[in-house]
């Protein structure tokens, strides 16, 4: 466990290194443009400089955030590794440390391209229960979903449209539950390794979550009768309707199934760094 923290932290750290490597070779190798992103901070330029800077360092922003989004997906798999392999296997004596590591290294890397492989991808949904077709069919779908989300994205910014970046990143998922429905994407997210329900970290005092009895440990399983996978799921679920109306949240406590009734709104409960 604690090599799974330090990894994660180390891995994190690097991830911000690289946007922040992205932002300081932009500043000092490009070459320096009419108007300057600095410009942005400068009243005494016009109105259209101050804009047009903006709107670059804006650009930068977003192809900085893809950097890390990128090294994000590629952590993901690594801590998956990582969680995964226990470390069971006592090191032999005679070997010498160095290359103990290097093996262990390497072997990990074996293990991330063989489950991120498509016979990987393939053999842990048979393993959670699809049929050799299905897991077939899903592998390939989820990958042209995937292509059509970036090419979207793509299209969007090349034309300068504005990007709504959650939903891009959630298209593929989203469109994936529209054509399994969701007793089957559950049994998807699992056999991926994903969150089926939004487990409550802490309960925000004089919150609906609180007057309802929500408790940290609790996890939401349904909102206004709507499954939810995810916070993404929960936000939604909390945005649609009108306001202030009453719903019935499901939740499970300790194994059991329960129901809660609150308003229609922020719920006011914490999941991982979050608030609902």
């Amino acid at each position: 466990m604690k090599t799974l923290v330090i990894s994660v932290i180390l891995s994190g750290s690097a991830a911000f290194a690289a946007g922040s490597w992205y932002f300081l070779t932009k500043s000092v190798d490009a070459p320096v443009s009419p108007i300057s992103t600095t410009a942005a901070f400068d009243s005494n330029r016009p109105l259209k400089d101050r804009i047009a800077a903006l709107e670059q360092a804006v650009s930068e922003e977003r192809q900085a955030r893809q950097l890390l989004e990128d090294e994000v997906f590629y952590l993901t798999g690594e801590i998956d590794i990582l969680s995964g392999s226990g470390y069971s296997t006592p090191p032999a004596d005679d070997v010498p440390a160095e290359q103990q590591v290097s093996e262990s290294r390497s072997d990990r890397r074996d293990e991330m391209r063989r489950r991120n492989s498509r016979e990987g991808r393939i053999e842990r949904l048979v393993a959670a229960g699809f049929l050799p077709s299905q897991a077939d069919w899903i592998t390939q779908r989820e990958q042209e979903l995937q292509m059509q989300a970036l090419q979207a994205r793509f299209d969007a910014e090349r034309s300068g449209e504005s990007v709504d970046w959650m939903a891009n990143r959630n298209l593929a998922s989203d469109s994936l539950r529209a054509e399994l429905g969701d007793a089957e994407f559950e049994q998807y997210l699992e056999a991926t390794n994903r969150s089926t329900r939004v487990a409550v970290s802490s309960v925000i005092e004089s919150s609906p979550a609180q007057t309802a009895g929500l408790q940290p440990g609790d996890e939401i399983m349904r909102y206004d009768g709507e499954r939810v996978f995810s916070m993404t799921d929960l936000t939604r679920q909390t945005m649609a309707g009108e306001p202030g109306q009453t719903v019935v949240v499901d939740i499970m406590r300790n194994g059991n199934l329960m129901q809660v009734v609150m308003p229609r709104g922020p719920v006011g409960v914490t999941g991982g760094r979050r608030q609902y």
